[in-house]
């Protein structure tokens, strides 16, 4: 006669064998939730219950605030059939904030180029407009840009500065790229710093 205790693990064993065999029969796909509204505590707890009550997983996230604003972006992994229901869920547990979701591709190929920009100078109107406008004229597209400004440590001017991840999926003439982002310094009277990644880190970019 088996114990009491190892007789109770097999039943609960045996009653979650059907559980586990539906969730890797359940066809999985990705999708991407944003969340930005006023910043308050709980948050975070709040969407990522939302999250877990209708059996999505949280792939990656990243949350900032600016001010009193509050943004969140999430990669969630769950049921195809599940995504309005999960969006919806999501809405609900945080109804003073917009939520937003959109269909996510399962597998992003590696880049061809990759490379971190990182621009400083006094700060000025439409900085990065100008920065962000030759990067697309270049054919590339921005994995990830922060920008920020600051007071210079003797007081006076504001300092700005911008550090973006800049991606192609071709290959792209670096030297020709160098040049142009050289003739935006002049133009501009900015510090531009390049740093193009090599095979094995642009990998790492779609990771």
């Amino acid at each position: 006669v088996l114990p009491r205790r190892n007789v109770r693990t097999m039943l609960a064993t045996r009653a979650l064998r059907p559980l586990a065999a539906a969730w890797a029969r359940r066809p999985l796909s990705q999708l991407v939730v944003s969340v930005v509204g006023p910043d308050k505590g709980g948050l975070v707890t709040s969407v990522t219950k939302a999250i877990a009550a209708h059996e999505g997983n949280v792939v990656e996230s990243s949350s900032f605030s600016i001010g009193p604003v509050f943004s969140m972006a999430l990669l969630i992994e769950a049921g195809a059939s599940q995504h309005m229901a999960l969006t919806q869920a999501v809405q609900a547990a945080v109804p003073g904030h917009a939520v937003s979701s959109h269909e996510a591709e399962d597998a992003v190929d590696a880049p061809a180029f990759a490379a971190a920009l990182d621009v400083s100078c006094a700060d000025g109107v439409g900085l990065i407009a100008r920065v962000t406008e030759y990067v697309h004229e270049s054919g590339l597209s921005l994995s990830k840009l922060e920008t920020k400004t600051e007071g210079a440590p003797h007081g006076g001017t504001q300092l700005f500065s911008l550090s973006a991840i800049l991606l192609s999926k071709d290959r792209v003439n670096e030297a020709k790229l160098a040049r142009g982002f050289k003739d935006l310094e002049g133009e501009m009277g900015v510090n531009i710093d390049m740093c193009v990644y090599n095979e094995a880190e642009a990998a790492k970019m779609a990771a």
